[in-house]
């Protein structure tokens, strides 16, 4: 085991001298990153011929990291309807790449629009799946979730387990702060980032800032990789933060290639507005919705309408054993208190 990983499985033993309450050790989930990846790679058909692999990936998938992780609670934070749309104020470019192409090879779907409506349709039982159980739902108009995430995290006093495949979160990365990619089986730790990407994970912003992000459309520093920003900063590879506020005031003066970083000041900033999860671009009002759940945990545990909707899809083996599966992933996460 990590050694970063052995000290949070550490010190969690060592509280135990406390009861463990609801918010203890918390499970959040980038729910329609999750979803996708099961819809792309999962092609299971029900014998009604309609596909289920996005809901039947998703479930287990959820599943198998609570037997893992075994938190005290479980969020699902999904994309709000447009989420995009406060980022894109601050960059209208912003996903501006994004084309509406199929995402998966299934030959059941002819065209764009049937996938696009097997993922719709997946994703609206998904919900009546997810209500059924003690998790907690989050979706805010306008605000992606890697947003929402970054601010529980913010709120969180416990440890925290974020799973995603997506690299944005590796920045929250900490002795409390774990991130797990369900396609590579991995726990990020502090250690597992410096040795995966040379770079410490309190600096995984700062380089992310000056690199850029293609698949958002958001540009880097032209001409500047991550070999050559490694020499001009190799303290972004050390346990020492440093800011992009810091980079383009060093910059201003240094000369050669730090003066492309200079001269591309505005758009790094704006970089980091948008990418910065620990300062997410949340309003007000947005907050209260999220406080609002954060205060009322829900310890629901309906087997009995999870099985008929299982029964009702014609799931049949997709889960084996599936009582012996709700019990053992979800009936402890009934029964921690509120601190």
């Amino acid at each position: 085991m990590d050694d970063d990983l052995r000290k949070i499985f550490d010190s969690l033993k060592e509280s135990k001298q406390e009861p463990l309450h609801r918010d203890s050790r918390i499970l959040l989930v980038d729910s329609l990153n999750t979803f996708l990846r099961s819809f792309v790679t999962i092609n299971h058909i029900n014998p009604q011929g309609n596909h289920i692999g996005g809901l039947t990936g998703f479930l287990k998938s959820v599943g198998y990291a609570i037997r893992h992780v075994k938190p005290t609670r479980v969020i699902l934070v999904f994309d709000g309807k447009g989420g995009s749309t406060n980022k894109k104020y601050l960059y209208p470019d912003y996903k501006a790449n994004r084309k509406i192409n199929k995402i998966s090879n299934w030959e059941g779907f002819e065209t764009q629009q049937d996938e696009s409506d097997a993922i719709t349709n997946q994703i609206v039982r998904l919900i009546d799946y997810l209500k059924c159980l003690p998790v907690d739902l989050l979706s805010i108009d306008k605000i992606e979730a890697d947003d929402t995430i970054g601010y529980i995290n913010q709120q969180a006093k416990g440890i925290v387990y974020i799973m995603s495949t997506d690299k944005d979160y590796l920045q929250l990365v900490s002795d409390r702060v774990t991130v797990y990619s369900p396609t590579k089986k991995k726990f990020y730790t502090p250690k597992m980032i410096k040795e995966e990407f040379d770079i410490h994970p309190c600096n995984f912003l700062t380089q992310k800032i000056l690199l850029g992000d293609k698949s958002d459309n958001v540009p880097g520093v032209v001409g500047i990789g991550l070999k050559t920003l490694l020499k001009l900063y190799p303290e972004l590879k050390e346990d020492e933060a440093m800011t992009i506020e810091e980079i383009i005031e060093h910059s201003k003066t240094a000369g050669g290639k730090y003066e492309k970083i200079y001269n591309y000041r505005q758009q790094l900033l704006v970089n980091k507005a948008l990418m910065d999860l620990m300062v997410p671009n949340i309003p007000e009002e947005n907050i209260v919705e999220i406080e609002a759940v954060l205060a009322a945990p829900n310890a629901t545990l309906d087997k009995a309408t999870f099985q008929s909707l299982y029964a009702e899809d014609y799931l049949q083996n997709s889960i084996p054993n599936l009582p012996t599966w709700l019990f053992d992933n979800f009936e402890n996460l009934r029964h921690y208190k509120v601190k």
